[in-house]
């Protein structure tokens, strides 16, 4: 079993209990610790540290006492702090039963031409950053393929829960503690960019999960699931595990800094800094849903499981999620268990192939929809991708849907509504050197699909391959889901050549295609080539080699990159880059004349204000590309 959640002041509370000689010692304590047996209890968990040292937890462990060592240097000891470091971070928004799906643009994109290994000429675009620093070139003026975004303010829930005040009004301005708990977090989070994760250990950690508290205590949920994101990237980075990503690190840092500044500038919509708390279930009404398609998903807590969309009759886009514990061993695919919809009780796999009535609905704000027997619903007959009212999802022009996606990216992940980053294209497959394309009828340029996963149990990559070799130059139809300038990650696929035991599309990631269900490569127009795009993943590269290294990473070696961007007639860019690496490498002298360390919060500072750049103007080179 797992360890169970630690709300985060108790772990920051008995770091700084340590004594120094033990707090040298708890990084490689904290790696001890996965070998260490996890016992459950009625109360929570016993974890076993040898024949006589064990710690006992009991949930919710949101206070000292719940944890608890029988060795003698208890409670200020090395293994009851290792033990709360290595445990998840308690939220105290979200009931112990729910698993938070990990979104899936957070999962690697693997093309499916073994050839295409190279990174894309762009970064995956994400939302401009409203109220950010001034950037440092000002009057500086970047062509408007690649420029800054226009501003945008950062975006709040689409629904607001019936019931209960919202818990941060927008005339309230912002107050004493709010700001105390802004400097705890821009400080650890500084302290973050100039040491790198080499230096993210436990006494790190336990600043940021300080800060989270602090937060929390404030009112600012929004800063304390960003620092909350911080220290679950640090620590998968640390242990080396497969579910890291240093760009969604980067993403979090960048967003943790920015509500930073928004407050400590006293924002105009104070209520969209601070953000909302995450609500559970409230009741939406009568529902007519029809399936459209399942997706396999991984969670940030070891869970695996599926995902369905479906679409009611105005056109909106639900979910019904379900996960649990463990990995894909081949017993079974998630989509296949069954999951309860009132009386209709059925599989996700079956569910995105017909439809459900429901009478008493129950969602969340993003509208993913419960389920278990107080809903209220039966099984009835699903509709095909041709038929409405999924058919207009696809009348909808791709750049529209790009605009709609770029724009629900600058909510919260728990904010962003189901479907907000769904593709619904029309065209033709092809295949080139990058992989499997989709030529639209416009004849705008293809679109490259990619693989979500790279799990050798899923058929991902698979089906892509064989649509490549065996499909090109034949019409279908397809959902993606946006992942860059012309880049969508395939989920599912519908054609008037499939069999009839598909019924009527593919999942992508849950059905395996066959050499027989193909009808064979046909004659295809040669893909012209990709368009040459703006080099903004120059600067984005460093921003993330800060994260990684820390302001080591700020070598001479950016000359080049320098040059290259002056040269792409990037002005904006390169002054970034360039204050990036004054602040970074820049030493003061005391008056004594010695040297003295630089200061984190101007790297910060500077390291911001590229990564907001960085962030709008590739949600801008990416909005052309899709136009």
């Amino acid at each position: 079993m797992s360890l169970p959640a630690v709300a985060p002041d108790v772990v920051a509370d008995a770091v700084a209990a340590l004594p120094a000689r033990l707090r040298a010692k708890l990084d490689q304590a904290i790696e001890k610790v996965p070998g260490w047996t996890v016992t459950a209890t009625p109360d929570g968990a016993v974890v076993t540290v040898d024949e006589q040292v064990s710690v006992t937890l009991t949930v919710p462990v949101d206070a000292a006492g719940r944890a608890v060592c029988s060795c003698l240097l208890a409670p200020r000891c090395l293994h009851r702090t290792a033990v709360l470091a290595a445990a998840p971070v308690l939220d105290p928004s979200v009931p112990p039963s729910a698993v938070d799906p990990v979104p899936p643009a957070t999962v690697a994109s693997v093309p499916p031409s073994a050839l295409a290994a190279g990174p894309p000429s762009a970064p995956a675009a994400v939302p401009p950053c409203a109220g950010a620093p001034v950037p440092p070139s000002a009057g500086a003026v970047d062509p408007p393929s690649a420029g800054a975004a226009g501003p945008a303010a950062v975006a709040t829930p689409a629904e607001r829960d019936a019931d209960g005040p919202d818990p941060a009004p927008a005339e309230r301005p912002v107050g004493a503690a709010e700001l105390a708990a802004v400097e705890l977090m821009a400080d650890a989070v500084a302290g973050l960019l100039a040491h790198g994760l080499p230096g993210a250990g436990a006494v790190l950690q336990a600043d940021l999960l300080r800060a989270v508290h602090q937060a929390r205590a404030a009112g600012l949920p929004r800063l304390a699931a960003a620092g909350t994101r911080i220290v679950a990237q640090a620590r998968a980075a640390r242990r080396s595990a497969p579910d890291f990503r240093l760009a969604e690190l980067a993403d979090d840092v960048r967003e943790a800094l920015l509500v930073c500044h928004l407050l400590r500038a006293g924002p105009t919509d104070p209520a969209a800094a601070r953000g909302v708390a995450r609500r559970g279930y409230q009741p939406v009404g009568e529902l007519r849903l029809y399936g459209l398609c399942v997706e396999p998903l991984s969670t940030r807590t070891g869970h695996v499981g599926a995902v369905t969309y479906l679409v009611d009759a105005h056109g909106t886009v639900w979910s019904v999620a379900q996960a649990r514990p463990g990995d894909r061993d081949g017993a079974g695919h998630p989509a296949n268990a069954p999951v309860d919809l009132g009386e209709a009780r059925l599989s996700l796999r079956e569910l995105s192939r017909s439809g459900i009535l429901a009478a008493e609905a129950y969602a969340s704000a993003d509208r993913r929809l419960g389920h278990g027997r107080a809903v209220r619903a039966v099984r009835a007959e699903g509709r095909g991708w041709w038929a409405e009212p999924a058919a207009g999802l696809w009348r909808e022009p791709p750049a529209e849907q790009a605009a709609r996606w770029l724009a629900a990216g600058g909510a919260p992940v728990h904010e962003r509504p189901a479907g907000h980053d769904l593709a619904f294209l029309d065209g033709v497959l092809g295949a080139d050197q990058r992989g499997l394309l989709l030529h639209g009828p416009s004849g705008s340029g293809p679109v490259l699909v990619l693989a979500p996963q790279d799990d050798p149990m899923l058929p991902y990559v698979a089906n892509a391959r064989a649509l490549a070799a065996h499909a090109a130059g034949h019409p279908v139809r397809l959902i993606g889901r946006f992942a860059g300038p012309r880049r969508v990650h395939g989920l599912a696929l519908a054609a008037d050549w499939l069999p009839q035991r598909y019924g009527g599309h593919v999942d992508l990631g849950v059905d395996r295609l066959q050499r027989a269900d193909l009808p064979g490569a046909g004659p295809v127009a040669p893909a012209p080539p990709e368009p040459a795009r703006p080099p903004l993943h120059l600067l984005t590269h460093q921003l993330r080699r800060v994260v990684a290294a820390g302001r080591v990473a700020l070598l001479p070696d950016q000359d080049r990159d320098l040059r290259a961007l002056r040269d792409a007639q990037l002005p904006t860019a390169a002054a970034a880059l360039a204050a990036l690496r004054r602040a970074g490498q820049g030493r003061e002298r005391d008056v004594f004349g010695r040297l003295v360390g630089a200061d984190p919060a101007a790297l910060a500072t500077a390291w911001l204000t590229a990564a907001c750049y960085a962030a709008s103007a590739s949600a801008a080179a990416t909005t052309a590309a899709w136009r």
